[in-house]
């Protein structure tokens, strides 16, 4: 369900040489390859890439487990709640369509990126938008999508009831939480709770609150 087919990434034509040794035909997706050009999976083994040899994923933008953590201690005065969310088995596909002249280049691709100045074998040279073959629909752009976060935690402290008695209060908790505090995740440029297919969504935001409740 939600999957699709995509071509096999495999590496990138580092330079001029790494061109004339390949012995795969892509004539059938780009006329002419040049270094920088990424490298798909002959799939079928016809010594040609052509549509044939694009797989269904595995994997969708939906996780296969999702769950959570919540812990709850006190110790005197003082009491703390946290709660740990996470999902596995996700591929998020991280989308290079909106850039070049129409936006900006996400800059882990940027930093990344082939040029001619450092090849590299591993990352493809910059696109304009979606102008070459490469642009999109192959595995390089799936990302995985797992993650935990610190989505929710709240540390408090009840002021003891003789301090109170001599300002006219019956108790106090002076307390901070925090939503949405710490990341750890796969993903690395978008916020891995994107309800967005291409990843392009608003992250959601860490917010401090502090406070206190009084009873006279």
């Amino acid at each position: 369900m939600n999957t699709y087919v995509a071509y096999q990434y495999d590496g990138v034509f580092k330079d001029q040489a790494a061109i004339d040794a390949n012995t795969i035909s892509y004539k059938a997706i780009v006329n002419t390859l040049r270094p920088g050009d990424m490298k798909y999976k002959d799939w079928n083994g016809d010594g040609k890439i052509d549509p044939n040899d694009m797989v269904r994923n595995d994997f969708t933008q939906l996780p296969l487990f999702q769950g959570g953590f919540n812990l709850g201690a006190s110790y005197k005065n003082f009491d703390l709640t946290i709660l740990f969310q996470g999902a596995a088995g996700a591929m998020q596909y991280v989308s290079a369509g909106e850039s070049g002249n129409i936006g900006n280049f996400l800059l882990d691709i940027y930093q990344n990126r082939w040029t001619v100045e450092n090849p590299s074998s591993v990352h493809p040279r910059l696109a304009n938008r979606n102008d070459q073959y490469f642009s999109g629909n192959n595995t390089y752009w799936l990302r995985s999508n797992d993650y935990i976060r610190l989505k929710n935690f709240e540390i408090g402290y009840n002021v003891p009831g003789q301090a109170l008695s001599k300002i006219g209060l019956k108790n106090c908790r002076v307390y901070a939480n925090g939503l949405n505090m710490f990341t750890w995740d796969a993903l690395g440029v978008y916020d891995p709770e994107t309800v967005n297919a291409t990843g392009q969504y608003y992250p959601q935001s860490k917010l401090i609150n502090v406070g206190l409740t009084a009873t006279f």
